[in-house]
Parts: structure tokens; C-alpha cells; sequence
């Protein structure tokens, strides 16, 4: 489970590898909002214990996978995107429906959030840029598809 959180997050960056201040923005707005705790995330075990194990892997001093080079690896959509689909199957197995369906749509709002956390393309200077692009809006519905939940609203 703890993968397929920087899978939703790897496979929209990869999707659209912008600047590398780009890619550093999409992974700290991911690992911001993994750590978020909202009325959603603190009902679902699944979600709660995640963020847990996170919390006691970075109080342990154990280093994150650098998220820039995950990023870069030729691979990374492909790879990303099976995680997604193990888990997917994993929760749909052994979890609840309600618990597997909130893990499931918070995955996706986690995709969303890199998505939306970096402006794509454009200029030098900024000019022309998207907030989310068309790279990131179709593998946004690929992950809705994966996780087998309603596409994102805004990307309908």
C-alpha cells in the first residue's frame, strides 16, 4: 500500500516531465496532501495506518526514495501504473468496500494534487503554461480507470 502512494504521484509526473523545479513542486504538493489529515482520511484504517507508517519511517530517520530520479526512470509511468493496478486488486480482495473505495479516491486525489501542483509548458517566462495539461488530464482518467473510480470532476 505504502508504494501505490508514489505511484498515483510518479505516474502523472512522468506523464509530463516538465523542469525540475516543476517535478520537485508535483512531489512535495504529493507528499503534503499524503500527510494531510481530513475528515476522509482519518475515517479509513487503511489511510490512517499509511500515514502512520510514514510518520514513524521519517521520525526513524529512513531516507524517501528521491523523488526527481523515481520520476526520470525510463520505466516510471509503466511501473507506476502497475503498482496502481496491484493495489488496486489488493484492496478490492481484502478490504471493505467503503475502506477499499475511500483508499482507492484518495489515491486519485493524490494523483490530482501533482497534477495541479505545477504549472506545465509555456515560455521562459511562464507565458502559456497550464496548470494541468493534456498528458496529465488523460493519465488522470488512466488511474480513475485503474482504481476503478469516477474520473476527476474537472477533467470530465
Amino acid at each position: 500500500l505504502l508504494r501505490s502512494l508514489q505511484a498515483a504521484a510518479v505516474a502523472v509526473s512522468a506523464a509530463s516531465l516538465g523542469r525540475k523545479t516543476e517535478t520537485i513542486s508535483e512531489g512535495f504538493a504529493a507528499a503534503s496532501f499524503i500527510m494531510e489529515r481530513t475528515q476522509a482520511t482519518v475515517g479509513n484504517p487503511l489511510i490512517t495506518a499509511v500515514q502512520y507508517a510514514l510518520e514513524q519511517r521519517a521520525v526513524s530517520g529512513q531516507p524517501f526514495p528521491d523523488y526527481q530520479k523515481v520520476v526520470a526512470a525510463p520505466d516510471a509511468s509503466a511501473t507506476a501504473l502497475a503498482t496502481l493496478r496491484q493495489v488496486n486488486a489488493l484492496l478490492t480482495e481484502k478490504a471493505t468496500p467503503d475502506v477499499a473505495q475511500g483508499f482507492k479516491a484518495w489515491l486519485l486525489e493524490i494523483a490530482q494534487r501533482t497534477a495541479a501542483a505545477g504549472k506545465e509548458g509555456g515560455n521562459f517566462w511562464g507565458r502559456g503554461a497550464v496548470q494541468i495539461n493534456d498528458a496529465e488530464r488523460a493519465i488522470l482518467h488512466e488511474i480513475a480507470q485503474i482504481l476503478d473510480v469516477p474520473p476527476p470532476e474537472q477533467m470530465a
